[in-house]
C-alpha cells in the first residue's frame, strides 16, 4: 500500500502550493496512494521511490485538473523578482509530462496500457 503521508510529504517538498489548499491536496494524496495501490504488482509493497514519486505526481496532476476545472489555477510563477506568466493548457501539459515521466521510471506497477486510461 503507498503511504498517502509519505506522499503529502513528497508534494510539500516538490511544490509550492497555498497554505489554504492543504487539506484538499491530503485528499488528493489520500485518493491517489489508493488508487495507483491497486495497480501495484504482487512483489511490489508501495515504499518504493518510484510508486511514491508516482502518487505524488498523480496527485500534482490531479490537482492541476481540479484547479483549472474550478478556474482556481495559478496563472503565473513567482521567485524573487522574476514573474513568469503561463495558460491553463500549459499547466496541464506540464501535468502530464510530470505524470508520463513518473510512470516511465515506475516499475512497480502492472502494465495498464497508455498511462491516463484506466484511472
Amino acid at each position: 500500500m503507498i503511504d498517502s503521508k509519505a506522499v503529502f510529504d513528497e508534494v510539500k517538498r516538490l511544490f509550492d502550493f497555498p497554505e489554504e489548499d492543504t487539506e484538499k491536496i491530503e485528499g488528493l494524496c489520500r485518493a491517489s496512494a489508493s488508487t495507483l495501490s491497486k495497480r501495484l504488482k504482487e512483489n511490489c509493497t508501495g515504499e518504493e521511490d518510484g510508486a511514491v514519486f508516482a502518487a505524488t505526481a498523480f496527485t500534482a496532476y490531479r490537482y492541476a485538473l481540479l484547479c483549472i476545472c474550478l478556474d482556481d489555477y495559478c496563472d503565473y510563477i513567482k521567485t524573487g523578482d522574476i514573474t513568469v506568466r503561463r495558460s491553463s493548457s500549459s499547466i496541464l501539459e506540464a501535468s502530464e509530462k510530470l505524470l508520463a515521466n513518473a510512470f516511465s521510471q515506475a516499475d512497480c506497477f502492472t502494465d495498464i496500457g497508455f498511462i491516463f486510461k484506466g484511472f
